[in-house]
């Protein structure tokens, strides 16, 4: 990876090397010393081609957000009471107030012994936080009692994530074009797609990392977990000729192109399929 490019974000930085290390290819990064409206790179190819090259993530509403708050914090907040405490969050309009209240909700089920908020909620206990945390927001919290906050030497803090998703599998990946199609028409996409088609060059390149979240659970785990190629092209507009998919946790990464799909596995040193 040249020097040049240590200076751009770290996702176009990472989709480049990616690129290169796939293709071949040289990134130079495009979208700097004054360009309005460039693509993140050119590639230089090793046939003599060039490939505009654009990076965007595509993720749930507030997904990015709450992965960059939580990653401040290390994923953790500070264990209030003697039990070590887990907190998933699916939304970040909720991290503010949960961030006030977890400590004394976690307090009083220690109080009365239960490692679920649910449950006090479910028998009524009348408490302004607890309703809050169960009917409105998009949190879940659990203790674990056999677990000790502090173990001698040993402090465990709350660990605190983004809430998990969960379903079947779609490992024929069958609805992976249905998926892309969906998330194609979200808005800031369009800025994307004309960056690409005003773009001079041979090859049009798209790179998508996909957070966990941005697909239908089915798809995206499919795509992270499995090894099947899709068998429909992606719904791609004019005048874009490569799209390149990487998953968020998987070990390869996909790409299309005339001439139909392939994986590849950039981040170690096996052997590309």
């Amino acid at each position: 990876m040249s020097e040049r490019n240590c200076n751009i974000p770290a996702d176009e930085r990472a989709a480049c090397q990616i690129a290169e290390r796939v293709l071949g290819a040289t990134a130079i990064p495009w979208d700097i010393d004054g360009r309005q409206g460039a693509v993140d790179a050119m590639l230089l190819l090793p046939s003599g081609k060039t490939a505009a090259f654009e990076v965007t993530k595509l993720a749930a509403d507030g997904a990015l957000q709450i992965d960059s708050i939580l990653a401040r914090v290390n994923h953790s907040w500070p264990s209030p009471g003697e039990w070590w405490w887990s907190i998933q969050i699916g939304s970040p309009f909720d991290i503010p107030k949960l961030r006030q209240c977890y400590a004394r909700i976690a307090l009083l089920c220690e109080q009365y012994g239960v490692d679920d908020p649910y449950a006090l909620w479910r028998a009524n206990y009348d408490d302004p936080d607890l309703s809050w945390l169960i009917e409105d927001s998009s949190a879940v919290m659990h203790g674990y009692p056999s677990v000790p906050a502090v173990d001698g030497d040993v402090k465990r803090d709350v660990m605190v994530v983004p809430r998990g998703r969960g379903g079947g599998v779609d490992r024929s990946l069958r609805g992976l074009q249905s998926a892309l199609n969906d998330a194609f028409r979200l808005p800031h996409m369009a800025r994307h797609f004309e960056k690409i088609a005003r773009a001079d060059a041979d090859e049009h390149h798209l790179f998508v990392p996909l957070h966990f979240t941005a697909l239908p659970f089915p798809v995206v785990y499919g795509l992270m977990e499995g090894d099947t190629l899709p068998l429909d092209p992606p719904p791609l507009p004019s005048p874009i000729t490569h799209l390149w998919l990487a998953p968020q946790f998987a070990k390869r990464v996909l790409l299309w192109s005339p001439g139909g799909w392939q994986q590849h596995f950039p981040y170690d040193s096996s052997p590309d399929s």
